[in-house]
């Protein structure tokens, strides 16, 4: 993983890691750019978008925060929860409109 924000070009903040297949899917990197935050966690339906399961790694200081998950294939919608307040991410390809009005941000699983 990168060590710095500036090493990662945006399309690739989010992707898909073709090149390490898995059982049960394929890892996905997800990236936030966030200065000053001080736990970051990222959800979805791949985890019944429970907000402090997945912590992800990061400093205040750096401001990039990254978590890397295996997921089956398919469609799924996520968001991050930084400080608790919940945030899609402006960087995803897309972004679809959920129950309670607000975003939530889509990456696709190949098989």
């Amino acid at each position: 993983m990168p060590t710095s924000k500036h090493q990662r070009s945006q399309k690739d903040k989010l992707k898909t890691n073709g090149s390490a297949p898995h059982p049960a899917g394929r890892e996905v990197d997800f990236v936030l750019d966030c200065n000053g935050a001080e736990h970051v966690y990222v959800c979805g339906d791949f985890n019944d978008w429970q907000p402090t399961s997945l912590r992800m790694i990061g400093s205040p200081d750096a401001g990039l925060w990254e978590k890397r998950l295996v997921l089956p294939p398919g469609r799924h919608e996520y968001k991050f929860v930084v400080d608790g307040q919940w945030r899609h991410d402006r960087d995803a390809r897309e972004n679809v409109l959920n129950e309670f009005g607000t975003l939530n941000s889509v990456v696709e699983v190949r098989p």
